[in-house]
């Protein structure tokens, strides 16, 4: 991929950042409400504009499917969803794509804070 064609350039360096750091201080033994605390901690530190918890539906043909949350968009560009597993999965990813297209977003990062390094999904609708 260009470097041209990296969605979000800037602010996925601040978040990714902000995710490492992170875990660096906390580790890999927490649970992702704790983790999800402290990179909102970071945010707000550095004015990074974030929601969590974001509710939305899928709905077909006027009807609702089902009610879901989001972990975590940052400036109503990048969606995160946080995990504390032994690896990541396809099931993971699609998850994230699904979400993606729902919210109408560009990009995702699906974050893995259990293992070292840090791994970082970034997955792209």
């Amino acid at each position: 991929m260009k470097e041209e064609e990296i969605i979000y350039k800037e602010l996925s360096y601040v978040v990714n950042g902000i995710l490492f750091t992170v875990q660096n201080i906390l580790g890999t033994k927490f649970q992702e409400k704790h983790y999800v605390r402290a990179v909102c901690k970071l945010l707000k530190n550095q004015n990074v504009p974030f929601r969590i918890e974001v509710p939305f539906t899928i709905t077909f043909d006027g009807e609702i499917l089902g009610k879901f949350r989001a972990d975590m968009i940052i400036d109503n560009k990048i969606l995160i969803e946080f995990k504390t597993t032994n690896y990541l999965t396809s099931d993971h990813k699609q998850q994230m794509i699904r979400y993606l297209k729902s919210l109408n977003l560009r990009l995702g990062l699906l974050v893995n804070f259990r293992i070292r390094p840090l791994q970082i999904w970034r997955v792209a609708n």
